[in-house]
C-alpha cells in the first residue's frame, strides 16, 4: 500500500511539473518597421546613386545619430510616440565638406497587436515628406503612404 501511495504521489508530482512549464515565447513575427530610403541619381531618375558618407541625426533625441557609407539605401527608425520625425541628413562629400538637409516625415502612428510573444508593433499611415532645404537633396518622392513592413523602399531621395 505504501508503494502505491509513493507511485501515485510521483505521478502527481510529474504531472504538475510538466503542466507548470511555460512554452517558449520567441518573437518571430515582424516588429515595428523602419523607414527605408532609396537614393537615386537626380539626372537619371531610374538609376540608384550611392553616396560616400552619410550621417543621419534624429532631432529631439540626444546623441542619436546613424552613419552610413557607400550605399544607395538606408533604414532609419521613426518615433512611435509622435506624429512626425525630423532628420538632419549630412552628406560628407569627397572634399570633406559637410552638406546638410532636413527631412521631416509626418505620419499617423497606429499600434497593432502582433501576438503574445511580440506584443504590439506600430505602423505608420498617411506618410508625407517635407524637405526643409535643398543643399544636396533635389527632390523627395513618396513610394507608399503606409509603412507596415520592411520588404521595399518607402521613399525616394534624388541627389
Amino acid at each position: 500500500m505504501k508503494i502505491n501511495f509513493i507511485r501515485v504521489l510521483l505521478i502527481i508530482i510529474t504531472f504538475i511539473t510538466i503542466n507548470s512549464c511555460e512554452r517558449d515565447d520567441i518573437c518571430i513575427d515582424e516588429i515595428t518597421p523602419h523607414l527605408i530610403v532609396r537614393f537615386y541619381d537626380n539626372d537619371n531618375n531610374t538609376l540608384f546613386k550611392k553616396f560616400s558618407q552619410l550621417s543621419v541625426k534624429v532631432m529631439g533625441i540626444e546623441n542619436d545619430s546613424l552613419s552610413f557609407s557607400s550605399t544607395d539605401s538606408i533604414l532609419i527608425p521613426l518615433k512611435v510616440t509622435d506624429n512626425s520625425t525630423q532628420f538632419i541628413l549630412t552628406l560628407d562629400s569627397d572634399q570633406n565638406t559637410f552638406i546638410r538637409d532636413t527631412l521631416t516625415v509626418n505620419y499617423d502612428p497606429s499600434n497593432v497587436f502582433v501576438g503574445r510573444s511580440c506584443g504590439f508593433k506600430t505602423i505608420f499611415n498617411n506618410t508625407n515628406y517635407l524637405l526643409d532645404s535643398n543643399n544636396w537633396i533635389h527632390n523627395v518622392e513618396t513610394i507608399t503612404q503606409t509603412i507596415d513592413n520592411e520588404t521595399g523602399a518607402h521613399v525616394k531621395i534624388f541627389h
